[in-house]
Order: structure tokens, then sequence, then C-alpha cells
């Protein structure tokens, strides 16, 4: 009896022995959704490329780069080495996340070090090349060269660098001066040359804009340097005020204020005796948004639902389509909100500012989920099931306003829902108010990296956080501003709040913080929520945000 057994059970495990499991493994691709670094000024995560990059201040070692916190978008995800703790990042790390599959991973480290040397009696500035440690900086022709006074300089980072020879020590750059930059207990040997040139004082560049311009010339340093400009055609010259000029060395900027849209000017330099030919420039025309006020709507055909244009008004800046809603846009082929019977953008012809009628973004739920009143530049994208929404965010636009004016009033009160993910740092609970968003955005933001169309370039599928832009921080935005009502005041730009009445009309003006002067703008974007967490389904489902008379201030 018991070989009986014995054999049964051998020959069990021996068909369970030939049993192979065919059935293939999931695909889930994990991803680093944030990561809190010791000191980081700011941490980027390109999901495309996989890859963390941490910026940090120029008097970080990175040989010593803490990782205090990670978080993934998959509970189960396993990285190949531990990831808390400290690391050196003087070179890239790569490791690999794995859930059923391996994926490769990459945390650069990002020291951007200010760097600067001046001597006297330079003309512009100096040429620094931190690759190849080498610095090149102008003086007049017959100066000597052999005995020059050493203003400023700084090539490593702040309070830590030393210097061998010390700068009052660094006289003679006819064959070029090598200076050894010890920080972090490593030194960098770094060469400077000196060279003559013919030129005093030159107009190097002039960056107009709506009603200003910048002019930035090469002087010498020192030296008393004016600006002087006059409209076009005109007999008399105007100087600009010096607190309007900034120095750098021997190059000269200077802020040229007050000047009309449009409008052809000259301006010159002058430096000492000598100065420079006049240039010309025009400035840029104070271009207005479409339908600001959002006279021109129509129903959607054999719809309900509005859309924020009307192809037969007869009025050019109503006919085509600039602001778009969550509502999705019947004429276009995509339905949104609407097409699961919630309207949660409308036009509102009783409560109103400028014209017959205003926009009312009305947050509103669906079995529990919330569905966040919104107005954007852009056009929604479609539906992701039920679970959200797609929206292609910004319309062509090449001017730069100084701040974004507009009217609002709001209505809101506590928040009913919450959703299952917010973004990191951010608690909310039922006792917390809902509040509304705007958002307002220039940039250079290519539909090729962002993943929308040539119009409307930023793709947003509110399902995946990993496509939300960061406007502060993003290499494409170049200027941008943001205002949030509260049931009882506002805050711009990350300000403390101001008390205020906001169920009423209020104007509210939002500067634009610039993170270049140099560059223009390819689009706009313009995104108004009555939820500002609407993204992640968070929010009150009663409230109201009215909006009217959009307009740029230049």
């Amino acid at each position: 009896m018991r070989r009986a057994i014995l054999s049964i059970v051998c020959a069990f495990a021996f068909l369970t022995g030939c049993i192979h499991n065919d059935l293939p493994y999931p695909v889930v691709v994990p991803n680093i959704t944030s990561m809190t670094v010791q000191d980081a000024v700011k941490v980027e995560i390109d999901y495309d490329y996989q890859v963390v990059t941490v910026y940090v201040s120029e008097t970080t070692d990175l040989s010593k780069v803490v990782i205090q916190s990670v978080d993934f978008d998959v509970d189960f995800t396993k990285a190949s080495i531990q990831l808390l703790g400290v690391h050196d990042l003087t070179s890239p790390l790569k490791f690999n996340l794995s859930t059923y599959q391996d994926y490769e991973w990459t945390i650069k480290a990002v020291r951007p070090i200010e760097r600067y040397f001046t001597v006297a009696g330079q003309i512009g500035s100096s040429v620094i090349d931190d690759y190849n440690c080498r610095v090149v900086a102008n003086v007049s022709a017959g100066t000597n060269i052999a005995n020059l006074t050493v203003t400023s300089l700084k090539l490593g980072p702040k309070d830590i660098t030393t210097y061998s020879p010390a700068p009052e020590q660094m006289k003679d750059f006819t064959m070029g001066l090598e200076v050894d930059v010890t920080a972090f207990g490593k030194t960098e040997t770094w060469t400077i040359y000196i060279e003559e040139t013919d030129i005093s004082v030159e107009i190097v560049n002039v960056n107009p804009w709506t009603s200003s311009a910048y002019v930035t010339a090469m002087a010498v340093a020192g030296k008393e340097t004016v600006f002087h400009y006059r409209p076009k055609g005109t007999e008399e010259w105007m100087d600009v005020d010096a607190a309007d000029v900034t120095s750098d060395g021997g190059t000269f900027t200077a802020d040229i204020k007050g000047l009309q849209p449009s409008t052809e000017y000259e301006v010159y330099v002058s430096s000492g005796d000598d100065k420079t030919p006049s240039m010309e420039f025009l400035t840029a025309p104070d271009t207005r948004i479409p339908n600001g006020s959002f006279e021109y709507a129509s129903l959607v055909s054999g719809s309900n639902y509005y859309k924020f244009y009307d192809p037969f008004c007869g009025v050019e800046e109503g006919e085509t389509m600039f602001w778009g809603s969550g509502n999705g846009e019947g004429s276009e082929g995509v339905n949104g909100s609407a097409n699961m019977g919630i309207i949660i953008t409308t036009i509102d012809k009783q409560s109103k500012v400028d014209g017959k009628q205003s926009v009312c973004a009305q947050t509103s739920q669906m079995a529990g989920i919330l569905a966040a009143g919104n107005l954007f530049t852009g056009q929604f994208a479609g539906l992701v099931g039920t679970e959200g929404g797609m929206v292609n965010f910004g319309r062509p636009w090449t001017t730069r306003p100084l701040a974004v004016k507009l009217y609002c009033r709001y209505t809101t009160s506590n928040v009913d829902i919450i959703g299952k993910k917010m973004p990191p740092g951010v608690t909310l609970t039922k006792n917390d108010y809902d509040r509304a968003q705007i958002k307002v955005a220039l940039g250079t933001w290519d539909y090729r990296t962002y993943g929308g169309t040539k119009d409307s370039p930023v793709h947003v599928n509110t399902t995946d956080a990993s496509t939300f832009v960061d406007f502060n921080n993003d290499q494409s935005t170049i200027a941008n501003g943001e205002l949030i009502i509260h049931k009882e005041g506002y805050m711009l730009n990350g300000s403390s709040m101001v008390d205020a009445e906001t169920w009423e009309w209020a104007q509210y003006t939002i500067p634009l913080n610039y993170h270049t002067i140099e560059t223009l703008p390819t689009h706009i974007i313009i995104s108004c929520a009555a939820s500002q967490y609407g993204d992640y389904f968070t929010g009150c489902s009663s409230s109201k945000l009215w909006i009217d008379k959009v307009e740029l201030v230049y």
C-alpha cells in the first residue's frame, strides 16, 4: 500500500514538473514620480528617457549627494541599488527599476557655477569657456597687458574656492596666465588670455518688446556710457536714465521704457568722446487676446452646450477656435464631459462685466467622480474612458506681455470629493475649501516633444501625472504666472493670501515672471479651473468660476 501511494506521489510530482507556464508576464513600466534630494534647487524627471536630473547649488559636493525620498507609480517596483542615502554623482548613476521586467534609469547632477572675470579698462564681457577652462577678455589697443589690475574673479564655487596665484598677484597676461582653481579637494588649471581691440564702443544687440527695448553695448569698463534714443524722424534725442543701465565689466545694457507699440525708433551709445552709429528698431505690436470677453460663442450643432467661437459671426477674432473647454468640441468631432451628460463650462448672460455675457466654469460630478469646470487656450483632445480627459494646450503667440488682466467671480465650499492620488506634498481633507486656479505661460513648446499639435503643442492626459508641465521649471517656458482664488481671498505667484470678496466680480492682474528676456514665444497658454486639483479628481462639486474681459498688459 505504501508503495502504491509513493508511486502516485511520484507520478504527480513528475506531471507537475512537466507543466509549463506559457502565459506571458504583463508589461508594467515603472516610473519615478518624485525624488527629494538634500540641498537640491530642483529635480526634473524625464519619463521618455528615464532620467532624473538633480540641480544642486554651486557649493554642493557632488561626491556626497543625499537622496532623501523616492516615489514610484507602481507599488511593487524594486531598484537594483539602494537609492536612499549618499551617492557620488560626479558622474551619472545608472541602475535598474524592476517590475516584471527591468528598465534602466539614470540620475545625474547639474551644478551650475556662476563664473566671471574682469580687469580695469576692459571692453565688453569676458568669454568664459568652462569646458576647456579658458577665459578671454578684451582691452583697448595700446593697453599695457603686462601690468593689469584684476577687478573681479570667480571661477569656482562661492566662498570655498582658492586661487593660485591670488587675484591681486595677477598682473602679467602677455603670454596668457595659468591659474590653479581648487574646490572640494580638486584642482583645475585655467588659462586667462587678454587681447587688444580697436573697438571703444559698439552696440551688440537690440531686443525690442512692445513698450520697451533692451539695448546692449560694449564699452570701456568704468567710463561713463550713455544710451540715447528717439522715435525715428523726430529731432530730439532722449537719454536713458542711469538707473536703467546695468553693467557687467565692459558690457552695458539699457532698459528703455515708455515706448509706443509698433513704432520705429533710433538708438546710439556714447562712451566718453566716442559714439556708435545710430541703429533702428521696431517695437512689437500690442496684440490682444482674441475673444477675450467671450462675446462670440455658439451652440454645438445638435447639442445644448457651447463652443467658444462662432464661425458665422463675421468677426475675425470670433470665427475660429481660440478657447476650449472640457465639454469637448462637437463641431471638431471630439466630445468631452458633454458626451457623458455633464456640461462643465457654459455661457452666462446674467452675470457679466463686459459686453453681453461671460463664461462660467462649473465643477460637477457623476457617480462620485469629479469633473472640474475649466476654460483654456487650446482644444480638448478626448476622454480617457470614464477616468479623465486629454487636452492640447496653447495657441500661437509671439508678443511678450508683462501681465494678464481679467475679471473673475468665484463661489465654492468644502472639498467633497477626494481622488485616489494627489501631487507630492499636497494633502486635502473635507475640512478644506476648494479653490480656483488660473495659470498663464508663454513658451516655445515643440509639439513633437510635448505631444500636442502645431497650434496647441502641450498634450496633457489628466490620468497621467507624467504629462503635467511645471511651468516654473520647464525648459521651454519663457514666462509664467499664477492666480489662486480662495473662498475669501487670493494669491498671486505664490505670494501670501490677500483678503478679498471673491464671490463678487473683481479684477485681477497676474504678473508674468520671465525666465529669459531674449527669447520670443511661439505659443501662449491660459488655463482656468474652478477646482485647482481637478486633474487629480479632487475638489468641491459645486465650485463655480466666472471669467470675463481677459486682456494683456504690455
